[in-house]
């Protein structure tokens, strides 16, 4: 029940959001359909029986309910298409905004990286549609099973054994709805293959994975495994398919028979003379109308069937997706006095990986510089992800002082601190909007915008067509392409933007960028913390560079997950470890 209750409570928020106007125009063309064959049949009787009796006053009331039941039936699908169009149009969008909201609310990221979300996730993306039929369900039901109430009730004055014919509805709609469980049994079993066969179609029709795949020769790979990914889909689908098929065929053989006894029975009456011609028309039109109206009900028990499994995948997500309950939170420190401690703390990105981390412990000290190194793969942008509040530690702490990041307000901590991504996203917007991300509230601040590109080095602006406000992309009109390197300091002034931080992160910052123009942006980087050490502000660098590296008041060495190393530059450099030996080896690089 409390399933159902919350499925109800959806489809009102989405009808509400789409708009009832428009709801209820789409709902009402909906019901004229049902309508039609309902007032045609009334009318069949009236009409043949006058012109048998040469009754002018029965033949007018005929003909008028004949007329306004062919009137709404050629007015309908106008009427229809446009409501159709209209109700698809918005409640994609509306859906769509949904599915945003529910990927992006959670405070954390892990769930993205468990198959069992993505898969759900990507059923609710091909079954959205489910949720907007249900909506008209709602609606159309009642009027559908009072179509069928109205039609038996005639029907059963002609002949009362004929007040059976309705009853077809409820072996017919539990056939239906065995026939839909066969299929969202097969979906939720093919949803691993459908999802492989998507992710393959969109890396060969998206242009960043294009040079890859052209150099190495991709695309018939590609297309294999899109055929093998697609045969497995087809091979858990079309089964069960066939089996729904099979049991709707046994729903229409029902309608049939149904239809054919009832047909049988008026014109053995007519024979009989117990009827009249209009009796016979009246029975046809309305065991016609009855068919329709239990083949209708049938299809919207599968649309429950169907409302109700995309439902269920929206709450799924949802609760997976949950942030804490708010009593739970406590608010980050507005600025730091001692500094960042990690406390034993151990990460697995799954139950039974090995540790990306494991029992680091360290204090970042307020107002400190701290650069981070290690072969890739030493768990660096683990131990970012951690510091941001993206992930939770498998073990042990992270303290704000004295505060447990674990228990934190994470909205208004990263409110607080910024992060330039090594896996930085490259915003197609227009510029300044590009860069103002990073600062919400001062989106439109072109000043502020300014200033972070400078720091940024972002001397290409000028050169721009239309300076702040060009589009970047050339996938949009008037869009400008830009260099790897400068999409990179454009990041970089994103994360510029915000004033006084407690933490700043680079994870990797100018990884597209040459040696001398990294060094002078960590300059820029280094004599603006060293400028917030009132504030405590910490800065974390992560970078494979060394005479970037070098400046840091604190330099932490990880290996296979483990603090390997920790010390100021001349403190690494004197204990001969593997800091002195990375160390030295870019050095006689450069020589």
């Amino acid at each position: 029940m409390r399933s159902w209750l919350r499925t109800g409570r959806l489809l009102a928020s989405l009808g509400w959001e789409i708009g009832p106007p428009l709801l209820l125009t789409y709902v009402g063309v909906n019901v004229i359909a049902f309508l039609s064959p309902l007032l045609l049949a009334l009318g069949l009787r009236p009409l043949v029986n006058g012109v048998q009796s040469r009754s002018g006053t029965s033949v007018l009331v005929g003909a008028v309910l004949i007329g306004t039941a062919l009137l709404l039936t050629i007015s309908a699908p106008v009427a229809y298409r446009w409501a159709t169009v209209r109700m698809r149009e918005r409640s994609v969008m509306v859906v769509q905004r949904r599915l945003l909201t529910l990927a992006s609310t959670a405070p954390h990221i892990e769930h993205f990286e468990r198959p069992d979300f993505r898969d759900r996730l990507q059923l609710l993306k091909d079954s959205s549609s489910d949720l907007v039929a249900g909506m008209s369900v709602v609606f159309i039901g009642p009027v559908v099973v009072a179509q069928i109430a109205t039609t038996g009730t005639l029907l059963a004055r002609l002949a009362p054994v004929l007040l059976l014919v309705p009853l077809i509805a409820i072996p017919a709609t539990l056939l239906s709805q065995t026939g839909e469980r066969v299929r969202r049994a097969a979906d939720l079993r093919a949803a691993e293959a459908n999802r492989t066969a998507q992710d393959l179609f969109g890396l060969a029709s998206s242009a960043a994975p294009g040079k890859d795949i052209r150099m190495y020769g991709l695309r018939e790979q590609l297309v294999d495994d899109h055929r093998r990914a697609s045969h497995r889909t087809h091979r858990i689908t079309e089964g069960a398919l066939l089996r729904s098929v099979a049991i709707d065929a046994g729903t229409w053989l029902l309608f049939g028979a149904a239809y054919a006894g009832a047909a049988l029975l008026v014109l053995w009456q007519a024979t009989r003379r117990n009827g009249t011609a209009g009796d016979v028309a009246l029975t046809l039109g309305l065991a016609t109308a009855m068919v329709a109206g239990a083949g209708r009900l049938t299809d919207l028990g599968g649309s429950v069937l169907r409302v109700q499994t995309a439902s269920q995948h929206y709450h799924w997500l949802s609760d997976q997706a949950a942030p804490r309950p708010a009593g739970s939170v406590v608010a980050a420190p507005q600025r730091l006095t001692r500094g960042i401690t990690l406390d034993d703390v151990t990460f697995r990105y799954g139950a039974t990986d090995s540790p990306a981390l494991s029992g680091v412990s360290l204090r970042l000290a307020a107002g400190s510089v701290v650069a981070v190194v290690g072969e890739n793969g030493a768990g660096k942008t683990t131990l970012v992800k951690l510091l941001c509040g993206m992930y939770r530690p498998s073990s042990g702490r992270i303290l704000l002082d004295d505060t447990d990041l674990s228990t934190a307000d994470l909205v208004g901590y990263r409110k607080r601190i910024t992060a330039g991504f090594q896996d930085f996203m490259r915003f197609e917007f227009p510029l300044r909007e590009s860069v103002g991300m990073g600062d919400l509230p001062h989106l439109t601040d072109e000043d502020r915008v300014r200033q972070a590109l400078k720091r940024a080095n972002a001397t290409f602006v000028d050169r721009l067509p239309r300076g702040l406000e060009t589009q970047l992309g050339q996938a949009w009109p008037g869009g400008v392409e830009l260099s790897g390197g400068e999409w990179q300091k454009v990041a970089l002034a994103r994360s510029m933007m915000r004033d006084r931080p407690l933490l700043s992160i680079l994870d990797e910052p100018t990884a597209a960028l040459d040696p001398q123009t990294e060094h002078m942006l960590f300059e820029e980087v280094a004599a603006a913390a060293r400028a917030g050490v009132e504030d405590g502000r910490i800065t974390l660098v992560i970078s494979h560079r060394f005479s970037t590296v070098r400046m840091a008041d604190f330099i932490v060495v990880l290996q296979h997950g483990a603090v390997l190393e920790a010390g100021t530059h001349d403190e690494l450099m004197a204990a001969g470890g593997l800091y002195a030996e990375l160390y030295d080896l870019q050095a006689k690089a450069y020589r």
